[in-house]
């Protein structure tokens, strides 16, 4: 037993193993280091050009708040989906086979992903319908629940309400079903 051991571990290279295991952290580090340069540059991005550019529009202060935060959190998922691609790449992970499987995954993960999807669509129906805007007074009702507030966040997945108590309600978009929106003149 102890000639196996002494044998696999003469045939262990070990300074490869290590020049592998340094360049994969140092990419890491190079990817990471980009990441967070491109995010930066993404929101500055939206607050320099995309929020100057909406305040020439006919938009409410509230709805150029929305517009900007939808634009924010959708390069958001962009990024972080190609950071996450780039991480397994670099991990040496066959990519295009998990991307394969992913597809074949996603469609039984779609089947029990309904609420999230619900949301989703929700959520695109509430911000091109105009329902509701940052800085909002509102209330939203589903059958026996209702949540009143001002709204702090309205996003593709869930809307942000604070309360007259100051607490910070989360509503899944797929749970709003009545918008009395108090904000609204016409």
């Amino acid at each position: 037993m102890r000639e196996f051991f002494q044998g696999y571990f003469d045939r262990l290279n070990l300074t490869t193993i290590l020049e592998n295991l340094l360049t994969k952290v140092i990419s890491l580090l190079i990817l990471l280091l980009l990441f967070y340069i491109a995010k930066k540059m993404l929101h500055a991005t939206v607050r320099k050009i995309v929020k100057p550019s909406l305040k020439f529009s006919n938009r409410d202060a509230g709805r150029q708040k929305t517009i900007s935060r939808l634009l924010e959190n959708v390069f958001n998922y962009i990024l972080y989906f190609f950071l996450i691609y780039c991480i397994l790449s670099i991990l040496g992970l066959p990519v295009s086979s998990l991307l394969a499987g992913a597809g074949i995954a996603g469609v039984a993960i779609g089947m029990g992903a309904q609420g999230f999807l619900s949301d989703v669509i929700n959520g695109f129906f509430i911000l091109f319908e105009r329902q509701l805007d940052v800085g909002d007074e509102v209330v939203l009702t589903n059958g026996p629940i209702t949540v009143s507030g001002k709204v702090v966040s309205v996003g593709i997945r869930t809307t942000q309400l604070r309360s007259e108590d100051q607490a910070l309600h989360f509503v899944p978009n797929r749970n709003i079903t009545v918008v009395s929106n108090f904000s609204r003149t016409e």
